[in-house]
């Protein structure tokens, strides 16, 4: 347990004084990528993995330039989120490229653009959180921005693709946090990138190194820039990352209780041990944890192992495999209703749902049933009427470190299926009343519910 802790704590790494908003950096220029430059095609993208034009959307990449400040911790920063900076240095030159998915026709845009802090924990940008939510993005008419926000993503595009991305340059990672505040700058300011259309919020979004910089990004640098109207941090561990060129940040960081705009806090399985000292729910910060889940999981990699093939951007393209199936419980349902659920609470809507956290024995074992499932935290159908035991930790495989954070599927016995589903209504039974209770709670969106349910009564269970 202490090795996983460890391992996921160094791949997730790589308050201000609040007296209203402050004055940011000019708007950043943007150029648009042709579709043609170069390879062809956007690293990490999704055009040629998923049908977007049959969904009615389309993919477009743009170079955004500016000026980018960086800040400096003041004094001590404790627990609570409230947090002193200043800004250290101003005018660093930046060029960064933005990946936009949008509805191609401008009406279907539902007036909400999510900006994702892309993540680089292996080196290369990786639209963590479009992988697990882009079904749900695509039927409700979001529109979509992945940021290259740190030196080793603008790194890596330039030696995978100097044709198309040879103007791209992060100085540092001191500068991304300006440099994600002037994303959303952008995606206000220049209506061409949402096809014409101008945003009514904007979320920022970043998972396990992002979510760390992003919960420094919530506690010292949104409350002075105000750009953002709400925030997901997901698989975030109890520390945040450093604001300067340090490279330790504060080794415990709650969300501080006074910002102004809502953030949602969203965790797997393998999050829950190394960040349980920083659970909360308040007025404007809400925690879900979901039980049977990693890190990451067999859904997001499938995406990613496409893009991968195309990009040879790690292991020279081969996909990741692991020493056991890699998880395959469906969290994406609980990150779908998560952005649902922020993006209402954002324009003035309900709070999200409460929900339990998953049990832990002396806050560093996860308790679980006899079938090995985790007790407590977001049940989702697939949780609940199981038909395997889904763990949070993988070891071997091809990329290293990888496959700690990618769970395990092992399929239940025949002898327990048929105990716990002597036949096929039976199970289709079990599994939909715990997907209407998911529905019921708030954890699961209508549409996904259908899914859900019609793969169930698809399965050859027993």
């Amino acid at each position: 347990m202490r090795r996983v802790r460890c391992l996921l704590l160094t791949l997730l790494l790589p308050a201000v004084l609040v007296t209203g908003v402050a004055e940011a950096a000019p708007a950043p220029t943007v150029t648009a990528i042709p579709a043609n430059a170069g390879k062809g095609w956007p690293v990490s993208g999704a055009e040629g993995v998923l049908d977007l034009a049959g969904r009615g959307y389309v993919e477009q990449e743009y170079l955004v330039s500016g000026q980018a400040d960086t800040y400096a911790q003041d004094g001590l920063w404790t627990d609570d989120g409230r947090w002193a900076t200043h800004v250290a240095t101003t005018g660093n030159p930046y060029t960064t490229r933005m990946v936009v998915v949008r509805p191609s026709d401008p009406a279907r845009f539902n007036g909400t653009a999510v900006v994702e802090w892309l993540n680089v924990s292996f080196g290369v940008d990786i639209p963590v959180d479009f992988s697990q939510s882009y079904e749900h993005f695509l039927r409700e008419g979001y529109a979509y921005v992945g940021v290259t926000t740190q030196k080793a993503g603008a790194d890596k595009l330039k030696s995978l693709d100097p044709a198309r991305y040879g103007t791209v340059d992060i100085g540092s990672d001191s500068l991304s946090y300006d440099v994600f505040s002037q994303a959303a700058q952008a995606v206000r300011t220049h209506p061409e990138l949402l096809g014409g259309r101008t945003p009514a919020v904007v979320l920022g979004t970043g998972h396990s190194q992002s979510a760390l910089r992003l919960t420094t990004y919530a506690n010292a640098v949104q409350p002075v820039r105000g750009v953002y109207d709400g925030l997901m941090i997901h698989g975030r561990a109890a520390l945040a990352a450093p604001i300067g060129d340090s490279v330790i940040g504060p080794l415990s960081a709650r969300i501080r209780t006074d910002l102004g705009v809502p953030v949602f806090v969203l965790q797997s399985e393998t999050d829950v041990v190394a960040s349980a000292s920083v659970r909360q729910d308040t007025a404007r910060v809400r925690t879900w944890e979901v039980a049977g889940t990693a890190h990451a999981d067999r859904y997001g990699l499938d995406l990613y192992n496409a893009a991968n093939a195309r990009d040879r951007s790690i292991n020279d393209g081969a996909p990741t495999t692991c020493d056991k199936p890699v998880n395959s419980m469906t969290f994406r349902y609980a990150e779908n209703a998560a952005f649902a659920h922020l993006d209402r609470w954002a324009r003035g809507g309900a709070a999200p749902p409460l929900a339990t956290p998953i049990s832990l024995l002396l806050g560093l074992f996860i308790r679980r049933d006899a079938d090995q499932n985790a007790l407590g935290g977001i049940r989702l159908p697939d949780l609940d009427a199981p038909v395997a035991a889904y763990a949070p930790n993988n070891s071997g495989g091809n990329v290293p470190g990888a496959c700690l954070l990618l769970g395990t599927t092992t399929p239940l016995s025949a002898a327990r299926i048929r105990q716990l589903y002597p036949d096929h209504a039976t199970y289709v039974g079990k599994f939909t009343a715990a997907a209407d209770r998911a529905l019921s709670a708030g954890y699961l969106l209508p549409a996904d519910r259908d899914e859900a349910v019609a793969r169930a009564q698809a399965a050859p269970i027993p």
